[in-house]
């Protein structure tokens, strides 16, 4: 049976999708069979980010349509492990009904799927996970980000969604100088349990527009 993660946040722009892939990296350089699914619809950047925008030609909507899950299923770079589905091109293509039947299909095939969800409060496809999804909601440093991850979490909570929190692009030097909080205060704010912190880092935003996160 696969784990299950989606990965949310309240705000856009706080490097939920980099979470994402740097998390689909790290499972399948620990030799697990990793599918790493792009679910923003109209806005997807995941194939963009690891460099399979020119091969992609089926998405999301194609599976569940009918299309072979394989033909939609693009292997990443080099890796034997690590696959990409990408996110329908136009709004509107992702019927819950199918989508519930794609995630038991997915199941069968990988060890990690990683659902990558758009930015914001629409959660109308999260139960269609399985009990056991962890849900990981991304949030920066920055007072807005906080108190939309606090919204994240209290809507999580009314649906019984396991869930935690990860603190993304977080600058030391800003708390020492009072721009930013503390850790326990975003956790406090955010009313998560922390799954983890991800330091800033200059080189990995530069990989990440360079096509080679």
């Amino acid at each position: 049976m696969s784990q299950i993660f989606a990965v949310t946040s309240g705000k856009g722009g706080v490097g939920k999708s980099t979470v994402s892939a740097g998390l689909a990296f790290a499972f399948s350089g620990l030799s697990k069979k990793t599918l790493l699914v792009d679910m923003d619809e109209g806005l997807r950047c995941l194939d963009i980010m690891l460099g399979g925008d020119r091969s992609a030609v089926f998405d999301l909507s194609d599976i569940l349509m009918g299309k072979d899950m394989a033909d939609a299923v693009y292997k990443v770079g080099e890796s034997n492990n690590l696959f990409l589905v990408p996110a329908p091109s136009e709004v509107g293509k992702i019927d819950a009904f199918a989508f519930s039947g794609f995630v038991r299909e997915a199941e069968k095939e990988y060890d990690i799927i990683i659902f990558d969800f758009p930015a914001g409060m629409d959660f109308s496809l999260y139960t269609c996970l399985p009990e056991g999804a962890l849900f990981l909601t991304v949030a920066v440093p920055d007072p807005v980000s906080v108190r939309d991850a606090a919204a994240v979490s209290e809507k999580l909570s009314g649906l019984s969604c396991s869930s935690r929190l990860v603190i993304n692009n977080f600058k030391y030097r800003l708390v020492k100088r009072g721009i930013f909080r503390n850790i326990d205060d975003i956790i406090d704010s955010a009313g998560l349990r922390l799954l983890g912190v991800v330091p800033s880092s200059e080189e990995l935003a530069f990989l990440s527009v360079t096509h080679r996160i």
